[in-house]
């Protein structure tokens, strides 16, 4: 401002002072209320409360598999595993915690819409599962907080990370610390996955009794629950001995992601082979009341012509289902129910 400016300003002050300091309070006074109340209004209005989808489980049938989109890959080194849905957004993540890469489902011609570069490696972590749990870290942040599950020998890990932007760019910082522990004189489980239950506030963990991830007449999937840690907690040990409910399946090759809705878990298994029978890319639909499998389907090559290790299965909030298909490839699960 020049000189001459600043003295109009003055004169103007000195002139109409009522004017000029209520066109200087009353803007930032609105801001102040709206800051104030914006985090109130926004969990009232914008709360996350997960895939509650009215899929009529008992009539569930997989009628279709669809390719719609390549995966976008900064690195040939990057390996795709976990996927989960926010809404209309898809996510998927690196293998070693390299990236994640988010779709809109309402288009995927455009390409992911956010492309996450996290800044964090870490080799002993395999992200094979992830959903978005149920509460923002921030009434400001676009996601709620991201779940990992680190399916791997050396790390029976639940992690939480916050997806939060600055400037036109977003990251991810460490919120908190779930680890798995066995005490309840079973034994130790073998490649853990978490599944997060929207509605009835808990959390499935489960993984093989055997030290192998194939399925054998002796090998089950041994599932253990939990009640969701408040994310404030920062770290927290989950022991088996204090689980709230324990259940064991038939063993399947080899766990993958999936998703739990009106108390049934979707989820995926395959490993590295086309047209293995054994190996093969396979899904099952889990009631979880009554401990049961009620829908099989033991090879979706055979059934619609699939060979792609399917490493999850997603559904967002208009009841679209998806998966990622190694090698990278995003597919669209039709069914009807």
């Amino acid at each position: 401002m020049s000189k001459k400016s600043f003295q109009k300003f003055i004169n103007f002050f000195k002139q109409y002072p009522t004017i000029v300091t209520l066109a200087i309070v009353v803007p930032s006074l609105i801001m102040t209320i709206r800051y104030m109340f914006i985090e109130e209004y926004y969990y009232y209005n914008f709360y996350y409360s997960g895939e509650r989808l009215l899929i009529e489980d008992e009539n569930f049938e997989l009628t279709e598999i669809n390719k719609v989109a390549k995966v976008y890959q900064s690195s040939s080194s990057f390996s795709y595993q976990g996927g989960a849905c926010y809404h209309q957004y898809y996510a998927v993540c690196a293998d070693n915690f390299e990236a994640i890469v988010i779709y809109d489902t309402d288009d995927f011609s455009k390409g992911p819409v956010h492309i996450i570069n996290t800044g964090i490696v870490n080799t002993d972590w395999h992200c094979n599962q992830m959903f978005f749990g149920s509460d923002f870290y921030s009434a400001h942040d676009k996601f709620p907080l991201l779940y990992i599950s680190m399916e791997s020998p050396k790390v029976h890990s639940l992690i939480a990370f916050r997806i939060y932007q600055l400037g036109g760019d977003y990251f991810v910082s460490l919120i908190q610390k779930l680890t798995l522990t066995f005490d309840d004189g079973k034994g130790p489980l073998y490649y853990p996955n978490a599944y997060y239950d929207y509605e009835e506030s808990l959390i499935y963990y489960g993984g093989y009794t055997k030290n192998t991830y194939m399925k054998e007449d002796d090998n089950f999937i041994r599932f253990y629950t939990f009640p969701i840690v408040d994310y404030r907690t920062t770290e927290e040990t989950l022991s088996t001995c204090l689980a709230a409910d324990c259940f064991e399946l038939p063993s399947e090759t080899a766990t993958q992601g999936g998703f739990i809705s009106n108390h049934h878990l979707y989820q995926t298994f395959s490993f590295n082979s086309k047209t293995n029978p054994l190996k093969a890319p396979k899904m099952r639909v889990v009631d979880l009341e009554n401990h049961v499998i009620t829908k099989d389907y033991q090879d979706l090559y055979a059934q619609f012509g699939v060979a792609e290790e399917f490493e999850h299965v997603a559904i967002n909030d208009n009841g679209r289902m998806y998966s990622l298909g190694n090698p990278f490839n995003i597919y669209e699960f039709k069914y009807k129910g």
